[in-house]
């Protein structure tokens, strides 16, 4: 009897143990859903914040874009502006032979972007790219323009291109340029320059900027005469001379005091002779001293 109740008892305690773990099971399902759920809710509310955060940040950037494009817009047009006028604008002051040839010179000449089907941001990439090397371009062509437009206002100084004598202080021009007779043995010969009348003691200019590089007392009959080298191809020769107001070497500037009329060498009464040599050749004067030193007309 007493064993009986012992295995009785026994059966009673084991029978409990079996139901406790199935009944704590679906608890332990509920609890890891429980904190699974949270946990993604957390995560999901972290997502929902970074979404509308970058959202934020990209109707801002939009906006950015937005005033850049403007900007752009009328960078693009001062550009586009400056494509239609600089041809106008070279050609007005330099000769087209001075400037670099070939397509690779022209401001305009960079291809423009294709934009179709590229994103807001792309378009504005593109664009940017297009007009740093379209402004690049036009940076080139207009330091090669401003060194020929120098050289050329150089040039425009150095040509002897204004008569050497002020026209209130000149008598006539006694003599022109080309075959006539000598008029001290009467025979036909080439004058190769003009002969302006004037007192004795007449001041006589640099008619451009340049170097003195012959001051001679006797040359062919020139008497006293001063030679000057312009560059570019052109010298003058100032003869007959009275007296020098320079020296061999001088660096004159145009309108420069250089000497005084005078009769000296082969010459039959107070004058200067003046010539003008183009690459070696004996040109007339008179096609360049148009204007007198105080700027007006001189014939």
């Amino acid at each position: 009897m007493e064993e009986f109740t012992e295995n009785q008892s026994k059966t009673a305690i084991k029978f409990p143990k079996k139901f406790l773990k199935i009944a704590l099971f679906p608890l332990s399902l509920a609890f890891t859903f429980f904190f699974t759920q949270l946990y993604f809710n957390q995560k999901i509310d972290e997502l929902n914040t970074a979404e509308r955060e970058l959202k934020n940040q990209l109707s801002m950037q939009l906006i950015a874009a937005q005033k850049l494009e403007i900007d752009i817009s009328k960078v693009e047009k001062v550009v586009e502006a400056f494509d239609k006028t600089h041809s106008s604008l070279f050609n007005a002051i330099v000769d087209i032979e001075d400037l670099p040839q070939g397509e690779a010179f022209k401001p305009d000449f960079v291809a423009k972007p294709k934009l179709q089907g590229a994103s807001v941001f792309g378009e504005i990439e593109l664009r940017t790219t297009y007009l740093a090397k379209k402004l690049s371009k036009q940076q080139q062509f207009l330091q090669t323009f401003l060194a020929v437009a120098r050289d050329k206002e150089n040039m425009m100084e150095s040509i002897p291109a204004v008569c050497p004598i002020y026209v209130s202080d000149m008598e006539r021009v006694s003599s022109g340029f080309g075959m006539r007779k000598d008029p001290i043995d009467s025979t036909m010969k080439m004058h190769k320059g003009i002969d302006i009348s004037a007192e004795i003691g007449t001041k006589v200019y640099a008619a451009g900027s340049g170097k003195i590089i012959r001051i001679a007392s006797s040359e062919d009959g020139y008497g006293n005469c001063i030679v000057i080298d312009h560059g570019f191809g052109f010298v003058s020769r100032y003869a007959h001379l009275s007296g020098f107001k320079v020296k061999e070497g001088d660096e004159v500037k145009k309108g420069d005091l250089i000497g005084l009329v005078g009769s000296s060498g082969r010459s039959t009464g107070p004058h200067l002779h003046y010539e003008i040599e183009k690459e070696g050749e004996k040109i007339d004067p008179k096609k360049f001293i148009k204007i007198d030193l105080k700027g007006v007309d001189t014939y």
